[in-house]
């Protein structure tokens, strides 16, 4: 017996340092802040040790907001009171149960809680912790594009908007209008991120496609004065209504270029015909003019008496005239008769002319 002792001891001890070291390894010994850590395999918070930071939260909803903000895991994000095991340890104060009916929480309309968000469903739909218990909550007045049941055009993008916006500070919830819940029993709130209205920040974003309307809110008029900047900047999907507009006013001002040159050719055309009429104004006081000489040309050759009456000597008539009756009827005579018939043709056709340029 004396001897096997030995040999058992011995087995003994080298089973302890083989398990021993394993256990120690399947522990997680890296801690946070809060004196805890999350399981890899399950995702399970356990505060082991509760620090001073720990210990300065009086219920589970303010526990949660410590561990989001303190710890880094990739679990933070989506932990929920089921998520965190306290291994004995209590609050200052009572804990408030984290599940509770919509039927039976003591919210009132019109008043202002502040809360912890849970989950980020999608732009317009998160679950926030109020008061230790959990509110699957609908935001006011926002319709945004799907992205869950099915894929909208930007419905992505919505989500990721109001996801990390949500993420990003303080909450604080409002309810308003005529009831609390709608008929799928979500609560029905306003949302404030450090003082922002959350409706008003993604609907400028212009990830905001309708609106929708249970009854009278208190800021139905600035979500609708988003929208319109929304509209005015072409952002998120409104986009395609900047283009739009672009494309109108290339169009708008081709069209103004175009009548503008339209105009130009239309006043050129008019003072072209400003410039005929003169001419042709010009053309027939000229006209008046000549036909006025030929006239006096011709009755100061044809009829010298007319002009002798008033002491008139023609030239021609003075130089040529002679007694000679031969040089009368063969030189005289074909000369006036010749000038007559010139004289007479050149009236006629001035006269026409005249005639014309007046019709």
């Amino acid at each position: 017996m004396t001897r096997k002792t030995p040999i058992i001891t011995i087995m003994i001890t080298l089973v302890l340092m083989s398990i021993l070291p394993f256990q120690a390894l399947a522990h997680n010994g890296s801690r946070d802040e809060l004196g805890g850590h999350f399981r890899r395999a399950d995702c399970v918070y356990l505060l082991h040790e509760p620090t001073e930071l720990a210990k300065s939260a009086t219920n589970m909803s303010e526990l949660i907001t410590l561990i989001k903000k303190h710890n880094s895991n990739s679990c933070a994000s989506g932990l929920t009171e089921s998520k965190v095991d306290l291994e004995g340890y209590t609050f200052s104060k009572s804990v408030v149960a984290s599940t509770s009916t919509s039927t039976n929480i003591p919210l009132e309309l019109g008043k202002t809680y502040n809360a912890t968000l849970e989950k980020c469903t999608d732009g317009d739909t998160a679950t926030f912790s109020i008061n230790g218990s959990s509110y699957k909550t609908r935001l006011l007045y926002i319709d945004t594009p799907e992205s869950t049941n099915e894929q909208e055009p930007y419905g992505k993008e919505a989500s990721d908007y109001s996801c990390s916006l949500l993420q990003k500070g303080q909450i604080t919830i409002e309810t308003d209008g005529p009831s609390l819940y709608d008929k799928y029993d979500r609560l029905l709130a306003w949302v404030f991120v450090d003082g922002k209205l959350h409706q008003e920040e993604i609907t400028k974003a212009g990830l905001v496609e309708d609106f929708y309307d249970y009854g009278t809110y208190k800021y139905e008029n600035r979500i609708e004065a988003a929208m319109l900047e929304a509209k005015s900047n072409g952002v998120g999907l409104y986009s395609v209504n900047k283009e739009v507009a672009n494309i109108q006013e290339d169009a708008s001002k081709e069209v103004a270029a175009t009548a503008s040159s339209e105009k130009n050719d239309s006043s050129t055309e008019e003072n072209l015909e400003q410039a005929q009429a003169i001419g042709r104004e010009q053309s027939s006081g000229s006209t008046g003019i000549g036909v006025f000489a030929l006239a006096t040309v011709f009755l100061f050759f044809m009829f010298p008496c007319f002009s002798r009456k008033r002491g008139i000597e023609p030239l021609l008539i003075h130089k040529m005239w002679t007694k000679n009756l031969w040089v009368n009827a063969l030189l005289l005579f074909p000369i006036y008769t010749a000038l007559f018939f010139l004289v007479l043709v050149i009236l006629i056709v001035e006269v026409i002319r005249f005639i014309k340029i007046r019709k």
